[in-house]
């Protein structure tokens, strides 16, 4: 059987609803089988025995996160220690949609129920795109107006192009952008919501890193206040510690195999999914004569992300390098031993040179050295199906079953009375008064004289088929003469259902925008938010 099967996954459509697979109920049975799948991994890893270091590399993770969580000064609940559980989920640090705040809140809830720690990796190292606000509001022409509402874009920062989060300085944040934010807001709930986040985000610039890092800082201070206590760590952290250079410095050794795994997923992935574009989920890993490409990045301070390709070196060896520049040089003994490898790999660290993971490889480690469970949006779990076949294809084991989670949470915005079925009822009402106005007359202007008369010989010769072609084209243009004198009995009534198709179509371009579901969390009320969270994950209490 193909480790990658088809289907899809769809967000809820109706408001506070929420994706949850497995049901609530069923997660920590899933996590007690994920730690006990986990424990008969039997293979070498990096060196070792895979359960030393997976051991190793789950301690590691723990320790960062609470140091880098503490720093900030956020609550972190008891120490982790094996044998305790690791629930693990991650999302790029600029402000999403409830949907995915949802996934902290579930892998806090869920850590509890366990007796572990949460843990959320903020995803810096990805490349940093939106830079706005994205808010609904009413233009000058009022609330009775849908074409008024729009979907307001307020841009945060000037970000510094194709590079990633870890590398867009604090001070990009455009300090107006807050005003005009709340200017925008459509009620004063929503104004009252992003104002407290505005000034979380204003009060972590001065320490912030970079501008990732002040968001996080502020969302996990929003967390702190609604009774969350997950650990944060930014995923350029975990790829500047020891585990995740072992885990490159085996991937260095298994490089061929690691090349076909991953190409081969993805050429099955794109089979069961008939996806024809070479370039969907992601491309495929490059060769480009000697060198091959690794499910990496590398780059320096402030520099764009680069490709991270491998060749042979004269006697057994490799060479690592970026688009020409060279990262590190390791000997075939080096490469042989990951320990010596990984301090290779330090060593261009300490020369400014950042390696980092890309999606597939990043959710790779995690899963298999790091987390009892891993939670996962709904997209990401599409793409983690190629993940799942790269657990088979390299290592030869079932992979750990991950969680899905997403929700649907719109804003409490008064909307327009007009329904999608109302679109269709005022499409029929414009063309019965062009093509069936005796169907739209009102019973007294169908009794007023003449009217009667001109609707039953239309009826007559609709009933007739001419048995000629002129003889049908005759009926035609009397037919249709008849609609309009017919129409002319109410001579308002074709325009005002024009009218009326008119501001059905505007209360629904009104309504698709207050109803969003996308709108960063930091518009909604939190302590709503988080009840209707807690709501919906149950586990017990």
């Amino acid at each position: 059987m193909s480790p990658i099967e088809r289907e899809y996954f769809r967000v809820p459509r109706e408001d506070r609803r929420v994706y949850l697979r497995p049901e609530a109920a069923d997660l920590a049975e899933l996590v007690a089988r994920n730690r006990a799948l986990a424990a008969t991994f039997a293979f070498p890893f990096a060196g070792r025995p895979f359960q030393a270091y997976r051991a190793a590399a789950r301690a590691e993770i723990a320790a960062l996160a609470r140091r880098y969580t503490e720093r900030w000064g956020f609550a972190t609940g008891r120490p982790w220690a094996e044998p305790m559980p690791l629930v693990v989920t991650g999302h790029q640090p600029q402000p999403f949609h409830p949907g995915v705040w949802f996934k902290n809140f579930l892998a806090g809830r869920l850590a509890e129920a366990v007796g572990g720690a949460a843990v959320n990796l903020d995803v810096d190292n990805d490349e940093a795109h939106e830079a706005a606000f994205v808010c609904p509001t009413r233009g000058p022409g009022g609330g009775g107006d849908g074409d008024a509402v729009r979907a307001a874009a307020v841009a945060y920062a000037t970000l510094a192009g194709g590079v990633p989060h870890e590398e867009q300085p604090v001070g990009a944040l455009r300090a107006e952008a807050g005003d005009e934010v709340l200017a925008a807001a459509p009620t004063p709930a929503t104004a009252d919501a992003f104002r407290a986040f505005w000034m979380r985000l204003v009060g972590a610039v001065p320490e912030a890193a970079n501008l990732g890092e002040a968001f996080v800082v502020a969302r996990r201070g929003l967390e702190e206040m609604l009774g969350l206590r997950n650990l944060e760590l930014p995923v350029s952290h975990v790829a500047d510690g020891e585990a995740f250079r072992l885990f490159v410095a085996e991937m260095l050794r298994r490089r061929a195999d690691l090349f076909a795994a991953y190409n081969d997923s993805l050429a099955e992935y794109r089979r069961v999914y008939r996806e024809r574009s070479a370039a969907q989920p992601v491309p495929d890993l490059a060769r480009d004569g000697p060198r091959m490409e690794l499910p990496l990045w590398a780059w320096r301070a402030g520099e764009r992300r680069r490709r991270l390709w491998v060749e042979d070196a004269p006697g057994g060896g490799v060479r690592l390098t970026a688009d020409g520049a060279q990262v590190a040089a390791l000997s075939a003994d080096e490469v042989r031993r990951p320990d010596a490898a990984a301090a290779r790999l330090r060593e261009a660290r300490d020369r400014g040179w950042k390696v980092r993971p890309r999606a597939l490889s990043m959710t790779l480690f995690v899963r298999l050295a790091v987390a009892d469970v891993f939670i996962h949006g709904l997209g990401g779990a599409l793409y983690d199906k190629i993940t799942d076949a790269m657990f088979e294809r390299l290592l030869g084991v079932r992979p750990p079953e991950l969680i899905l989670a997403s929700a649907t949470v719109r804003l409490p915005l008064e909307t327009f009375p007009a329904r999608p079925r109302d679109l269709e009822a005022a499409r029929r009402a414009v063309r019965d008064w062009r093509y069936n106005p005796d169907r739209m007359l009102a019973a007294e202007a169908l009794g007023r004289p003449g009217a009667r008369a001109l609707a039953d010989e239309k009826r007559r010769l609709v009933a007739h088929r001419g048995a000629t072609r002129a003889e049908r084209r005759r009926d035609f243009l009397r037919v249709r003469d008849l609609n309009d004198r017919l129409a002319a009995f109410d001579a308002d009534g074709p325009e005002r259902a024009r009218r009326r198709l008119a501001e059905v179509r505007r209360q629904l371009r009104a309504n698709a925008i207050l109803r969003g579901r996308e709108y960063p969390y930091c518009l909604y009320p939190p302590e709503d938010l988080a009840a209707f969270y807690r709501q919906a994950i149950g586990l017990g209490g």
